[in-house]
């Protein structure tokens, strides 16, 4: 019989749960120590790949790194570093001995952007260091007050760009704004209106956030200086210079070597070009082949005249400066105004460097002995011990500047005028006063009503100091269904307290005619490839506008190159007329053959040269320029330098020249037409005689820079030699 303890069963059972016990912590053991040695492992692996990849980088470029540059420091997630310190202040990278106006060449400086030759900060962003042939790279971090939509703005001397990330991230950022492209351009201190690309489109910023940017300058020689300011997109913004409380750095680099450079930031704007060529977007080529809608302003559909009737009170208009005596022999070029024009046509030629200073000396708070550097306002930084050597560089001296516009500012007088200047830009407040009464006008009758504003295509101003002025208002609006008008009609208003509402009235008989034909006249005689080149100019205004109411007139002195009646048959144009003509040469005699050739009283000569590059709208732009028995229209052309072209337009605007005149027959006929009898066998001053003629009959005269108007630059080997021995 087999007997059980009780006692010792459970004795056994409490051995056995023992065991297992210490042989599972056994195995958790066992597993602790494998996974130590497990990431020691992995540890050294990657401190070992870690330290052939900084091999790798010391030595030369691969051209198998095709990452963006940005993406090389991946630890960071690209996010750029916390600043550290100095609130108020941005990175200064100064690049010295690097000579040109351009930033391309900065950009291919070898040590451009990792290695300058200084490294400091500034507490706004308007610096002057008053020295010679650097470059400059500023960079760090904006933070906006509020949350709204801001416009920015650059003025410097040379080239400069504004570029600002949509965060605060180095990889987004965006170019905003630029002073030039060729190194040739620059501006005034808080000369923001001098090139249509120094004004930023309306950007959104969020308060509480900030926002990467950057700037980079050349200077090559002169006044150095650099502004980027800023205004909310409101009507009466002013721009002002961005300052240290909305500003912080990027990196704190007080306390680092030149050697470190790690934390420098490559971006679109500026980076390391020995690894890979990032292209840059392609600025505009120049300001005055930027696209205006003036420039196409033959498309609009106008709004028919009925709608327009009686829409403003007639009014008796005799200009005080219309002359009603004869004037004195070349008198006439010394009495001619200019007209002002908004908005803004970019016609000022700022890429001749030939008296771009007489645009400055025109204003009256200029100062010859200060030169520009008087628009410059010298800021006290209080971080900033200033110690004044008398000579620069001051890298850390911060300025306050004042917006200059200057284009409002120049001289009415053609004479006085400067070259370069072109069109002198009326103001928007007093433009905008003008096109609120006119819009009133429009509201108040019934057939109108309906029509809201568009845009400002163009507005024309003639003043008579003191008197009034005459307008060209060209408004494109869209009506109750839509559709899309233009109205494009003279007014006038008296001279009156701006305070008070404006009056516009309709000057007695001052209507240009939308439908009149224009005849354009040239007199050649073997000039071949120019000539074909004026047929093709005028096909291609036919081609472009369809305007069948222009016909092409040539008078040829018999030329031997060429049939220019067969390529006259050939062309693609609406009309045209030839008349071969015997004998020498005759400027004067050919014109005045080509205004014989025309029966109908009431269209409208257009006399010229040969030599000239057309705008699409010159039919147009003559047409409302000329008013039957009130007003000829002298439209000034760019005469193109040497090597210069439509496509890079560099030259001088030629204001002394009235040898194109668009003026009707009736009125032609008139002043007694061409003068033949002074001017039979030679020619030059005959424009300006015609021009007295014209002053002395009681004409006006309209006196406009044309965009997009040139004079080829030409030699003159072969022209039209005169071989009358008397």
């Amino acid at each position: 019989m087999l007997c059980i303890i009780p006692g010792s069963v459970s004795s056994k059972m409490f051995a056995v749960r023992a065991f297992n016990h210490r042989k599972s912590m056994l195995y958790s053991f066992y597993l602790l120590i494998i996974c130590i040695v497990f990431y020691v492992f992995i540890s050294l692996g990657a401190n070992h790949v870690d330290a052939r990849e900084k091999n790798v980088s010391s030595g030369p470029a691969k051209t198998i790194v095709n990452q963006d540059i940005y993406k090389s420091k991946s630890s960071l997630e690209n996010k750029p570093p916390e600043a550290k310190g100095m609130p108020g202040r941005v990175n200064m990278h100064v690049f010295e001995d690097c000579c040109g106006g351009s930033l391309d060449q900065l950009r291919n400086n070898l040590l451009y952007p990792l290695f300058p030759n200084v490294r400091t900060t500034v507490s706004r962003l308007a610096v002057s260091p008053q020295w010679s042939n650097y470059g400059l790279r500023i960079f760090g971090y904006l933070h906006p007050s509020e949350t709204e939509e801001f416009i920015f703005a650059v003025a410097s001397d040379d080239n400069s760009e504004f570029w600002l990330s949509l965060n605060e991230s180095p990889e987004n950022i965006q170019l905003l704004a630029y002073v030039g492209e060729t190194g040739n351009e620059w501006t005034a201190p808080g000369e923001y209106w001098k090139f249509a690309s120094q004004i930023s489109k309306p950007i959104l910023l969020v308060k509480d956030m900030k926002y990467f940017f950057e700037v980079v300058l050349k200077q090559n020689a002169g006044i150095d200086h650099l502004e980027i300011a800023w205004r909310l997109n409101h009507d009466n913004g002013t721009f002002s210079v961005i300052t240290s409380e909305f500003l912080s750095l990027y990196e704190d680099e007080s306390s680092l070597q030149m050697g470190d450079i790690e934390h420098i930031p490559q971006t679109k704007a500026s980076y390391d070009r020995l690894l890979e060529s990032i292209p840059l977007s392609p600025h505009p080529v120049g300001e005055k082949i930027r696209e205006d809608p003036r420039d196409h302003i033959y498309k609009y559909k106008i709004l028919d005249e009925s709608n327009l009737k009686d829409l403003f009170p007639e009014c008796h208009y005799e200009p005080s400066y219309v002359f009603t005596k004869q004037i004195e022999r070349y008198q006439g070029v010394y009495l001619i105004h200019f007209s002002s024009v908004y908005p803004n046509d970019y016609t000022r030629q700022t890429h001749d460097l030939n008296d771009e200073m007489c645009f400055y000396t025109q204003d009256p708070s200029f100062q010859a002995d200060k030169g520009l550097a008087a628009y410059l306002t010298e800021v006290e930084d209080p971080d900033v011990q200033k110690i004044d050597t008398g000579e620069g560089p001051f890298w850390q001296r911060v300025y306050d500047v004042k917006p200059l516009n200057l284009a409002s500012k120049q001289t009415t007088v053609v004479a006085n005028s400067c070259r370069t200047a072109g069109n002198i830009v009326m103001s928007q407040d007093h433009a905008m006063h003008i096109v609120r009464a006119f819009l009133k006008a429009l509201h108040s009758r019934e057939e109108t009503h309906g029509y809201s504003l568009l845009r400002v295509v163009n507005v024309v101003r003639r003043e008579d100091k003191d008197v009034g002025s005459r307008y060209l208002v060209e408004l494109e609006l869209v009506g109750p269904h839509s559709q899309k008008v233009l109205v494009s009609r003279y007014v006038y208003a008296q001279a009156e307290d701006s305070s008070k509402q404006m009056f516009l009235c309709s000057p007695k008989s001052f209507n240009w005619n939308p439908s009149a034909t224009v005849h354009i006249i040239v007199a050649v005689k073997n000039q071949a490839r120019w000539i074909i080149q004026f047929i093709r100019e005028m096909e291609k205004v036919y081609r472009a506008t369809g305007d069948k109411n222009f016909n092409v007139i040539i008078i040829d002195y018999n030329s031997s190159d060429m049939d220019i009646e067969k390529r006259l048959k050939k062309a693609k144009l609406p009309s045209y007329k030839f008349k071969r003509m015997e004998g020498n040469f005759q400027r004067t005699g050919g014109l005045q053959a080509g205004i014989d050739l025309v029966e109908d009283e009431h269209s409208i000569l257009f006399l010229c040269d040969l030599h000239l590059y057309y705008p699409v709208n010159i039919i147009n732009s003559i047409r409302k320029h000329c008013i039957e028995g009130k007003m000829v229209y002298a439209p000034v052309v760019l005469r193109l330098d040497c090597g210069a072209s439509p496509r890079v337009p560099n030259g001088l605007w030629e204001i002394a020249g009235y040898g194109l005149v668009g003026i009707y027959k009736s009125d032609m006929d008139r002043i007694g037409g061409m003068n033949t009898r002074e001017f039979t066998d030679k020619w030059g001053g005959e424009d300006w005689e015609l021009l007295d003629r014209i002053l002395s009959n009681g004409l006006e005269v309209e006196r406009l820079h044309l965009r997009n108007f040139f004079h080829h630059f030409h030699s003159k080997r072969g022209m039209w030699v005169n071989n009358n021995p008397g």
